[in-house]
């Protein structure tokens, strides 16, 4: 097969600024691999944007595209609500613990919709001044103007610096690299209790949620807080009025082992905005899911008008049921718990071979590692060593397409970091084969390293 013509197609942003865009082309998919134009395979480490959970190349999930499409390919649901919207709503319902949910057609729009939510709740309460998000440094909740801007990642907003607003940042939990300068077993939520500080001194009376990602995403590399840390957050929010708003986008709907990640605390959400997994990744697909709390209020107003053109369409609707469907028949969660701890296991093995494998953690297929110069000190590499962009490139050329973690794991400045997270079905063999793979890229990396 001939290599395609360059495509006049604006590319999304290698942050490496020695990387200079290298990129697959990329052609098929097959369960966990994938396949560029030469034939070259790859292990997908990372399962395309960390949405193609179902693996690719799933002619069951074809037929169901093809079905849907002969049957209705499309309504828009300003005009109909179709039985197939209600029997996915239900099996949301089911799956998520949650009560009623607004389809949208991705992650960032289900994030802009939950703020909206939000604040239009607290104008219906009869407080409008309640109309602010507060959220943390280092996360990452979207890439539309306003998600963007209640994102704490400067890199991945720092074209908008002129222009983006700015409610209200407070610490992340980064523990392995506290803020504080503290062990766990020395911790009393310094950087939970943050969030009372900042409400104190912002007032209480104009912050309408706390915007969160229960364990974290490509930005904090499956970051996960102190136990505890999620109850101090939630008796803060009902002591101030907010809502707690989960971001579960790449971490829900299975990934970290959980229907929702934040199922691990025993802490119920206000509201929960989700994408990405709900469709195995055949379809653009997410939603917004509210609490009994929220529903109620909105069945009193009568009406929430908003909506896009593909939301809720019928297509979307299909593989979101037929992906339930799916993971239950095949067992899916069982082998999400399963294989992610021992891949995590293993990956925390690898560290006694491997100066420069740090901090290992996370939940389910969801696992987060750093890179580090000594990680009995837990000292970072120098940015100019640009190791993040070795590891990756070692991964090419090992056969592993890898997600690179975008934030600074220490303060927003340095520490580098790598998030894996394949497909559910990954087998005991094939996550060997990863692990295998992973081995000698850190080998070719630390070769490369100044240590």
């Amino acid at each position: 097969m001939s290599t395609p013509k360059k495509a006049h197609e604006v590319h999304p942003h290698i942050f490496l600024s020695d990387w200079n865009n290298v990129n697959l082309s990329l052609v098929k998919g097959e369960g966990i691999y994938q396949y560029d134009v030469q034939g070259n395979k790859f292990i997908d480490s990372c399962s395309g944007a960390v949405n193609a959970s179902l693996g690719y190349g799933r002619e069951d999930m074809a037929e169901v595209l093809k079905k849907q499409a002969m049957e209705l390919g499309y309504l828009t649901r300003f005009t109909s609500v179709p039985p197939i919207l209600d029997e996915c709503s239900n099996m949301l319902s089911e799956y998520t613990g949650m009560e009623r949910f607004f389809l949208t057609s991705g992650g960032s729009e289900a994030v802009e919709m939950a703020v909206r939510i939000a604040k239009g709740y607290w104008a219906h309460k009869g407080k409008p001044t309640k109309n602010k998000i507060v959220s943390r440094w280092l996360s990452y909740h979207g890439n539309t103007y306003a998600t963007a801007c209640f994102g704490g990642n400067l890199a991945r907003k720092n074209d908008m610096s002129a222009y983006a607003m700015d409610e209200g940042h407070i610490n992340a939990p980064t523990c392995y690299h506290c803020p504080y300068g503290l062990t766990e077993d020395a911790c009393n939520f310094e950087c939970a209790n943050e969030l009372e500080d900042f409400l104190i001194n912002k007032g209480a009376t104009n912050y309408a949620a706390f915007l969160f990602e229960p364990i974290g995403g490509t930005t904090t590399a499956a970051m996960r807080p102190p136990k505890g840390y999620l109850k101090r957050i939630k008796e803060i929010c009902d002591k101030y009025e907010l809502l707690l708003l989960a971001d579960e986008v790449l971490a829900g709907f299975g990934r970290a082992g959980k229907p929702k990640s934040i199922d691990w605390y025993d802490i119920k959400p206000d509201i929960a905005a989700m994408a990405k997994c709900m469709s195995g990744g055949y379809f653009p697909v997410g939603a917004v899911a509210t609490s009994p709390r929220i529903d109620e209020l909105y069945k009193e107003v009568g009406h929430y008008y908003s909506g896009f053109t593909w939301a809720g369409n019928p297509m979307a609707c299909a593989v979101t049921i037929e992906t339930m469907k799916i993971m239950e028949k095949e067992n899916m969660m069982e082998n999400i718990n399963t294989q992610g701890e021992y891949l995590k296991q293993q990956l925390i093995d690898l560290r006694s071979k491997h100066q420069l494998l740090g901090d290992v953690r996370g939940e389910g297929l969801l696992i987060g590692f750093e890179l580090v110069k000594d990680h009995d000190t837990r000292t970072c590499l120098p940015n100019e060593e640009q190791a993040l962009g070795k590891f990756m490139r070692n991964g090419f050329a090992n056969g592993v397409i890898l997600e690179a973690a975008s934030g600074k794991m220490k303060r927003g400045v340095e520490g580098d970091a790598i998030l894996l997270a394949p497909y559910y079905g990954i087998t005991r063999e094939e996550t060997d084969e990863l692990l295998e793979r992973l081995d000698k890229i850190f080998y070719d990396t630390e070769a490369q390293i100044q240590f």
